[in-house]
């Protein structure tokens, strides 16, 4: 069956995700990060994480001591979360959500580097007022990114010593979220490439693994054979030629509109 490829935008027609070479980074938070992925305690390699609260003094503001293997690494304004990076590093990283009574500006984060051994590090409080978003490795840097709530941009930090440096590229949350699903997809062998598109209705291509990066003219339709390259949370980083028009196309689709494998004639 042809797909109803409805886009005539010449630029559509090749690969629509941004090929950003990123080594494989592991997050235990997807892009938006909910206070609901965070915990009181985490597991690294080289022992257990945990956040205590410490009673406030008086009028004063609540904190939340941040403890490895039963010992303090040090105190935060407020109540705590933690999110675990795991990254293919020497060390583990931990990052410290701690949540404020300011309504205005809610979060205040925190990043450990637990490892190798019993080396620790705790870095300067950054990203006020921001929210978690996501994570990747840039070379040898580890990016953390976070997103103002209602803003459609995202900012990086990276890790320079014991400070948490604001990269000055500031990206759309289609471009974060892609950077993010780059360094983590899990690759597709050839044998299992092959899928079909089933259900009813259109199944819209992505220029990112997020349901807001949806592409408003380009989708496929059930019957369409399509060729899936990674895979990456509930999302396919498919390739389609149409065999009527030659036209190819690419990108992210959901991967509840793709059976296994197409059905034999």
């Amino acid at each position: 069956m042809a797909s109803a490829l409805a886009s005539s935008t010449p630029a559509l027609r090749g690969r629509l995700f941004f090929g950003a070479a990123v080594a494989a980074l592991v997050v235990s938070m997807q892009p938006q990060c909910a206070r609901a992925d965070e915990h009181t305690n985490v597991a690294t390699r080289f022992g257990p994480v945990e956040t205590q609260a410490v009673p406030a003094a008086g009028a004063g503001l609540e904190r939340s001591d941040i403890r490895l293997r039963g010992a303090s690494l040090g105190q935060v304004d407020g109540n705590a979360g933690l999110v675990k990076l795991s990254v293919q590093d020497d060390a583990d990283y931990v990052l410290v959500d701690a949540q404020l009574p300011d309504p205005q500006c809610r979060h205040r984060f925190t990043l450990l580097r637990i490892g190798p051994g019993d080396a620790a590090a705790m870095s300067q409080p950054f990203g006020d007022c921001l929210t978690g978003f996501g994570a990747r490795r840039a070379g040898d840097n580890v990016v953390v990114q976070l997103a103002r709530e209602g803003a459609a941009q995202v900012h990086e930090f990276v890790w320079m010593q014991d400070r948490m440096k604001e990269l000055s590229n500031v990206l759309t949350r289609c471009e974060a979220a892609q950077l993010t699903a780059a360094s983590r997809w899990i690759p597709v062998e050839s044998a299992q490439a092959g899928r079909v598109v089933t259900g009813t209705g259109r199944a819209w291509f992505h220029t990112a693994p997020l349901d807001e990066c949806k592409l408003p003219t380009l989708f496929v339709i059930p019957g369409d054979v399509l060729t899936v390259l990674h895979t990456y949370g509930d999302y396919a980083d498919v390739a389609y030629r149409n065999p009527r028009t030659g036209r190819a196309a690419g990108g992210w689709v959901r991967l509840d509109h793709l059976a296994d494998s197409a059905p034999k004639p």
